[in-house]
């Protein structure tokens, strides 16, 4: 479990593909992870399976493969960091779990005043999940939503968050993860039961 506040920025070293699986390396500074520890990485949990220095690696099963923008990194890409919750942890956004749930596509971005005001498209059986100013998870950043349609939504990037996170790097095209609010899926869930 997280919350969707970054803590840092990690940075790829290597890409290995096996198959329909992967392993990646990340250089992620001023950190002590151990063996089996969760790190969100965009979004997605993934499990430490090893340790060089400052160089933390992670498989990537074929499930995280094609559910995440993972399969899309390279050498020196930089990807969201966060550890797991611990009970002493402050939650300043959401409870996230670190499930993707899909990618979304960016559209458009408007400059309004120092934020950055960011359009996504999304497929309905998505969309539907999402609700004007409740909570989204964008490559592991936890956001209010501005606004929904069938088809799209928008969310405000505040100057901190774009510059302590990967947004900065976002252009339109640019694909990222999405987690839903898990609490939508479980109330749709109950819904579908009859007496």
């Amino acid at each position: 479990m997280f919350t969707g506040i970054i803590e840092r920025i990690g940075k790829v070293s290597s890409v290995k593909n096996n198959g329909e699986s992967s392993r990646i390396d990340i250089i992620i500074e001023n950190t002590s992870y151990s063996l089996g520890d969760s790190v969100c990485v965009n979004g997605a949990c993934l499990t430490v399976d090893d340790i060089d220095n400052s160089t933390y690696s992670f498989t990537l099963s074929p499930e995280t493969n094609q559910k995440t923008n993972l399969k899309y990194l390279a050498n020196n890409n930089e990807v969201n960091i966060e550890t797991s919750l611990t009970i002493n942890k402050l939650i300043s956004g959401h409870l996230v779990q670190g499930h993707v749930d899909g990618i979304v596509k960016l559209i458009k971005i408007t400059r309004v005043d120092d934020s950055w005001d960011i359009t996504f498209s999304i497929n309905p059986s998505l969309s539907r999940y999402i609700i004007k100013k409740g909570s989204v998870t964008l490559d592991g950043v936890s956001l209010t939503v501005n606004d929904v349609s069938n088809s799209e939504f928008s969310v405000m990037i505040i100057p901190h968050t774009y510059q302590n996170t990967i947004f900065k790097s976002y252009t339109v095209g640019s694909e990222v993860n999405i987690e839903l609010d898990m609490l939508a899926k479980y109330i749709e869930k109950l819904g579908s039961y009859s007496d």
